[in-house]
């Protein structure tokens, strides 16, 4: 590009010119150009427009001609600059770029962090590439100027970045390695992919040398990986032509060991656009592509599936319907695969099996399964996934459930198989997991909610034999002492589904309730159908049997000051609230105890005043 021509002034007007630089605030020298434009005749402007490089006379025409300079009260849209100070602003933000990177290179630097003493200090790679990123933010639109008129330093972002990385990962000690990476934002990777590409246009290349190039970066750096969003959303903004071409390209090299894993590989932005382009150019290709896929996203075998369905070709659906579900419950080679026989897929998997771009439930799969078995003339088979599929439909639904178990044709080993696996997991979502002060349960403790399943589905037994057995639990637990640690949280579960049978008790019991049997700790997904079955079952004056074992006992399970944290009683108080709330006298009891036993704790007493205690 040829040099600008610059204005033919005498050495001592340029001396003045520099001395006013020197001496003036910009503010001052804007006064001074104001001033002398104004005072300018018409003449004499064009004159010194006349003088000016074409770039400088154009930005200074934009300037003059623009409604603020012509007093116009209307806004002014962004005011011309020229190129010099274009290059002189990217020259600065390189410069700031080059600041960043030398203070992350400092052993002692602010990009070392030490959260507390006694831990070991570590590089803040999150805080260096924001810092980064903001640099590139103001790059960004500079960019292609800066290409196009080799702006100095015309240097690569892909470069700047790798020097970047060695220059930090050699000046830190081994005992502060970048450990978690280099994570790009989207305008550090904007600005890879846009310098690259304006250098692939400038040489007369296509959108595939462009990749090529762009794969060879991510393979040469050690710490930094682009925004695979960022990369996804250039790659379909190029013309319809580059796309082709670039589609053309992967098919030809999909194999070579530049392109095998990133195409294989479901998180790469590579993949997304090779399978898009398949499904845009190359249609029937698509389902074949996608099964290699399966064991890193179980729900690419679904659209498969189907297709083996719609050509009845069920032997490889039920081939491709294994292969999904080893990928759904990420069944290892060599382990036993799961049979809708063996146990619930519901009780394995639960709702957390999809996510927001693929939000497809198990239950589709397990509709072609039935479908497919039942082509294959594995009614057995069929009969179990009716099952599965009314537990994905109506797990927490008890009576659904009781009703399915009863009327659905099934080995008995089948029955009984699936009942325990919907068993287990109806308890186990249900077992209070841990307590603030005192206990800790497990699933596998036989107690009244067993009993209470039990007493449903053995006709012999009922309710009678239930509450039999959840009033002699009751009857021996002021007698269980220290090991009654273990109930508590049954008890709590029981008393909860007991008040919500009838807002009353819960009116009349607030403080107990909300702080003594913390509902919202116990919440689980079939309260309404656990409770249902507890007010059908059980006993007529439970209410009554429970209220008198919490007056009686509640004190015992007030928490003892001496195992506060930190001397935060704010749990201490509040449980004393409840027990004058339930029992007044052990209340006054446990108080006048509290007195000669905690007197010094000072922290409690504030505690208990704040509520009106003591």
């Amino acid at each position: 590009m040829p040099e600008p021509r610059k204005i033919a002034l005498n050495s001592s007007l340029v001396r003045v010119g520099e001395s006013i630089f020197a001496a003036l605030t910009p503010d001052e020298i804007a006064q001074i150009l104001d001033f002398l434009f104004t005072a300018l005749t018409p003449d004499a402007r064009q004159q010194l427009l006349d003088h000016l490089p074409p770039d400088t006379r154009q930005t200074l025409e934009g300037i003059l001609t623009s409604p603020v300079a012509a007093g116009r009260a209307e806004a002014a849209s962004t005011p011309p600059v020229s190129l010099a100070k274009l290059a002189q602003l990217w020259a600065e933000l390189w410069r700031a770029w080059d600041g960043v990177v030398s203070e992350a290179a400092q052993e002692n630097g602010t990009y070392i962090v030490q959260e507390a003493h006694w831990e070991p200090p570590y590089f803040d790679s999150v805080t260096f590439i924001e810092d980064l990123e903001h640099v590139a933010a103001k790059m960004l639109p500079l960019l292609p100027t800066a290409f196009e008129n080799s702006f100095d330093p015309n240097l690569g972002f892909a470069e700047a970045l790798r020097d970047a990385e060695e220059e930090v990962s050699s000046a830190l000690p081994e005992w502060i390695p970048i450990v978690d990476g280099l994570y790009l934002g989207r305008h550090l990777t904007a600005c890879v992919l846009q310098w690259e590409w304006l250098l692939t246009l400038a040489e007369d290349e296509n959108a595939f040398d462009f990749a090529q190039y762009i794969r060879e970066w991510e393979s040469a750096f050690s710490h930094v990986h682009l925004d695979s969003g960022t990369v996804i959303d250039f790659l379909m903004q190029l013309s319809e032509a580059q796309q082709r071409t670039l589609f053309d390209g992967l098919t030809a090299h999909q194999a070579s060991p530049t392109w095998k894993q990133p195409l294989e590989n479901l998180r790469s932005p590579w993949h997304a656009f090779y399978m898009h382009g398949i499904e845009r150019y190359a249609p029937e290709r698509y389902l074949d592509h996608l099964r290699p896929t399966i064991s890193q996203r179980w729900q690419n075998g679904l659209p498969i599936i189907a297709s083996c369905i719609a050509q009845e070709n069920y032997q490889d659906s039920l081939t491709v319907i294994e292969e999904t579900l080893a990928a759904l419950l990420h069944t290892r080679p060599g382990e036993t695969s799961w049979t809708p026989e063996a146990s619930l897929l519901f009780s394995r998997i639960g709702t957390r099996y999809g996510d927001a771009d693929h939000p497809e439930s198990p239950s589709v799969l397990l509709q072609y399964y039935q479908q497919t078995a039942r082509a294959l003339d594995q009614f057995q088979r069929a009969s179990a996934l009716e099952l599965q599929l009314i537990a994905f439909d109506h797990f927490c639904d008890w009576q659904i459930m009781f009703q399915a178990f009863a009327e659905i044709t099934v080995p008995e080993e089948t029955r009984q198989a699936l009942f325990q696996s919907w068993q287990h997991h109806l308890i186990e979502q249900a077992t209070p997991s841990s307590s603030n002060f005192v206990y800790r349960q497990t699933a596998s403790d036989i107690w009244w909610l067993h009993w209470l399943i039990e007493s449903i589905v053995d006709s012999h037994k009922g309710p009678l034999w239930f509450q039999q057995a959840l009033t002699q639990w009751l009857t021996s637990l002021p007698g269980k002492r220290l090991a009654v640690d273990e109930d508590l949280g049954y008890l709590r579960l029981l008393t909860k589904d007991t008040m919500n049978l009838d807002d009353r008790r819960i009116a009349r019991y607030p403080i107990f309730y909300q702080v003594v049997i913390a509902p919202r700790e116990l919440a689980s997904p079939d309260d309404a159908s656990r409770q249902a079955y507890l007010q059908q079952y059980g006993p007529d004056d439970l209410w009554d049997q429970l209220m008198t074992y919490w007056q009686a006992q509640l004190h015992r399970w007030v928490p003892d000051p001496k195992l506060a944290q930190q001397s935060n009683y704010t749990g201490h108080a509040r449980w004393m609230e409840a027990l004058r709330e339930l029992a007044p006298q052990s209340y006054e009891t446990l108080l006048s105890q509290w007195r000669v036993d905690h007197r010094r704790r000072r922290n409690l007493w504030q505690a208990m005043d704040k509520l009106g205690l003591g």
